[in-house]
């Protein structure tokens, strides 16, 4: 088996922080990169838990599917984060959802076996991997706080925020990551119903043109959306909005100042 050199994403992500770089990359080797070509099938729903697997590169939907025929999508994971830790941990025997490439995607699997022992050996990893839960668990609850409590435009304007900061888009123009009917589906929306939203956000400080996204007024976008949100004081979303509004400022005004 080929050696495996994980990206900067996956060596400095939230689950190893505090390891020292030695403990780190060992746990790393024991890992197994696999490839999935786009529309690839990583697991199925009810198959066998026997992994826990870290996104090195790419994009991976989980979802399942209605006696209809309909998908609903759980989660859009991205390269840096991990899959399937909460059903490691609580002993599930299949899974819960389908995983599918939605690109050309690198995972790196690790045996069951391997999570469990790590947790049980090191305590600061088992101390991240309980936060990683912790944190997936607290997102579950807000999203469900804002599909009863917003708008489809509100649901609309703060998934476009989220996807600048996950991305590390700029707010002054960025192309979606990934389809409109997937972001439909991951908002629980009919693609009609997206698709009559995106025109209503003009009004709020977002315009989307085709696959083009631009983020015109943050203020008016945090006065629609997160004045309907519980956890707006607290979220780190919007903080690193402002902060990369910020940053644009400045970066005009020093412009600006320079002499002709």
């Amino acid at each position: 088996m080929l050696p495996i050199i994980a990206p900067d994403n996956v060596r400095f992500m939230p689950l190893f922080a505090g390891l020292g770089e030695h403990d780190r990359d060992m746990l790393l080797k024991s890992g197994r990169q696999r490839q999935l070509p786009r529309g690839h099938l990583l697991f199925a729903h009810t198959d066998p838990v026997t992994h826990f697997y870290l996104i090195m590169r790419g994009t991976v939907q989980l979802f399942r599917a209605t006696p209809d025929g309909h998908e609903k999508t759980i989660a859009v994971a991205t390269s840096g984060q991990t899959l399937c830790e909460d059903e490691v941990m609580d002993a599930c025997r299949g899974h819960r959802t389908n995983a599918v490439a939605v690109e050309d995607s690198t995972v790196l699997e690790f045996p069951v076996a391997w999570l469990k022992e790590t947790a049980k050996t090191h305590s600061t990893f088992a101390l991240n991997l309980l936060s990683l839960i912790s944190n997936r668990a607290h997102l579950a609850e807000v999203e469900a706080e804002h599909q009863a409590t917003m708008s489809a435009a509100q649901l609309v304007a703060c998934f476009m925020q989220r996807l600048c900061v996950l991305y590390d888009f700029s707010p002054k123009g960025f192309d979606l990551p990934y389809s409109k009917t997937l972001i439909a589906s991951r908002l629980g929306m009919e693609l009609e119903t997206f698709s009559r939203t995106l025109v209503k956000l003009r009004d709020h400080g977002i315009t989307i043109q085709g696959n083009r996204v631009v983020i015109t007024d943050l203020a008016r976008v945090a006065e629609y959306v997160c004045s309907a949100c519980s956890i707006s004081g607290e979220c780190t979303t919007h903080q690193a909005m402002e902060k990369k509004v910020s940053e644009i400022a400045s970066s005009k005004s020093s412009t600006s100042s320079k002499p002709i």
